[in-house]
């Protein structure tokens, strides 16, 4: 009785170590570890599309950044020509599309950490900082322009 016991609690263990070490034994069609899914030319995988997604938006996001910085130096250079009253205002509005453009790219930044769950609430917060950051542009712009 006490041998079977013995015998038993052998057969387990062997049991279980070839349950759990995959790499130690072929499976059926001899092929080492767990079977892999052949993509089919041409398929690409979700992880691929959000990531390529994900890329895109970055490089599109980017560009238009780059757009609206140029114009945010073209538009310094003309608050120097305009008057004294005028100045300090735009000085200021300008200091605030400064602020405004620094907490874009903080979240452009912080965008490389998002997980695919939060990415849309991040991605439509990147475009409505865009947009207020070009609409406090164009205000500034206006003033600048009329004076």
């Amino acid at each position: 009785m006490e041998r079977n016991r013995y015998l038993f609690i052998v057969v387990c263990i062997s049991f279980l170590t070839v349950l759990f070490s995959p790499g130690i034994m072929k499976n059926v069609r001899g092929e080492e570890g767990k079977p892999t899914v052949e993509k089919k030319a041409g398929e690409t995988s979700t992880k691929d599309k959000f990531s390529k997604e994900k890329e895109d938006f970055k490089r599109r996001a980017k560009e238009r950044l780059d757009v609206l910085d140029k114009k945010i130096d073209e538009l310094e250079a003309k608050t120097k020509e305009i008057g004294s009253k005028a100045k300090a205002e735009v000085k200021q509005e300008m200091n605030e599309l400064k602020v405004k453009r620094a907490e874009l790219n903080r979240d452009m930044n912080n965008l490389e950490a998002k997980s695919k769950s939060k990415w849309e609430k991040a991605k439509q917060k990147i475009q409505d900082a865009e947009d207020k950051l070009e609409e406090a542009y164009n205000k500034v712009r206006a003033k600048v322009t009329s004076d």
